[in-house]
């Protein structure tokens, strides 16, 4: 996969990318192309749902999608996966009706990096939507901005000998950045309701190399974006295993979004491990009030991870990621 610099999709963000605040290049992270995989999501199994249908996700410009991405490419997977999450989720609530969602796909980027003093390979995922929602009956929009995802991943991969790992990586943010930008479709842009889904895999191998962190035990809660979780969660702070305690700060991470109270602790105490980080970032982003965002400052200040470092700007670049929550009826 050759370099690709991820690209802001809004107006500050564009002026922070055209003076350079953003990085430049990065290493190749692998050769070839990478394959995007839809999640296999067992089917919801409400009697009367509340339907949000997806239409086939368009590319906004030439440029959006940055990479070399093996066909069908990320606007089709997308509205596959985010489809599949939706049917999973048994939706209910909200306006009576169906609703039908239209979304334009602004940016698309996979970052992935190997140490070259470690073993370890981290990959981190950027997906911008712009999306309206209408109600079918009426033909109203309901609700109408943008949805960004942001995903991480991480395994060994020692001076990056193993061209796999990259595709195993790029499978688990993928699937977790489809899966929560359909969250944030439904539980907070449309305030509805929903059972957690679940993933299905063929088989422990499978299980093995493409589970996320909306895979883990804490996964369930992640999707499910209620703050009430979180305080369970923390308590899973002090995990030896990197994975459990980034996917425990994803918790937060979820329940999380402008205008909502910050579920964890007031100042976050950043973890030695990068994923754990990338999350206790991305927390941080989608809650995107001053204090969080002066947090963020503070951080792109010290933070020597490459792929972290460029995380934190763009993030500060469009003022945070989150989505806000829209009133129940």
């Amino acid at each position: 996969m050759r370099p690709s610099q991820p690209q802001a999709s809004t107006p500050l963000a564009a002026r922070a990318l055209a003076s350079g605040l953003l990085l430049a290049t990065l290493a190749a992270c692998s050769t070839g192309l990478v394959a995007l995989h839809a999640p296999n999501i067992a089917p919801g199994t409400a009697r009367e749902p509340t339907s949000v249908e997806i239409e086939p996700i368009i590319v906004a410009t030439a440029g959006a999608v940055q990479g070399d991405i093996a066909p069908p490419g990320p606007a089709a997977v997308l509205t596959s996966s985010m489809k599949a999450e939706l049917e999973g989720r048994s939706t209910h609530g909200g306006e009576r009706g169906v609703y039908r969602a239209r979304c334009a796909l602004d940016r698309f980027a996979l970052r992935a990096r190997t140490s070259m003093l470690g073993s370890e390979e981290m990959l981190v995922l950027y997906a911008d939507l712009s999306c309206d929602v209408k109600r079918i009956q009426d033909g109203s929009v309901v609700w109408r901005g943008e949805i960004r995802g942001r995903a991480a991943a991480s395994a060994p991969n020692v001076l990056g000998s193993d061209a796999s790992t990259t595709q195993r990586l790029a499978d688990r943010a993928t699937s977790d950045v489809a899966r929560e930008m359909a969250s944030d479709l439904a539980m907070r842009a449309l305030a509805l309701l929903g059972e957690p889904s679940a993933r299905v895999f063929a088989d422990e191998s499978q299980l093995h190399a493409e589970a996320g962190l909306d895979d883990t035990p804490y996964g369930a809660a992640a999707l499910q974006e209620n703050p009430a979780a979180v305080e369970g969660a923390m308590r899973a702070l002090n995990e030896h295993d990197a994975m459990m305690r980034a996917a425990a700060w994803n918790v937060a991470a979820m329940a999380a979004g402008p205008g909502d109270p910050w579920p964890a602790a007031e100042k976050v105490s950043l973890d030695d491990d990068p994923l754990v980080r990338f999350v206790q970032y991305k927390a941080l982003a989608r809650l995107g009030s001053s204090a969080a965002l002066d947090q963020l400052r503070g951080a792109a200040q010290k933070e020597e991870e490459s792929l972290l470092a460029e995380f934190l700007k763009d993030s500060l670049a469009s003022g945070g990621v989150g989505v806000s929550r829209s009133r129940r009826p």
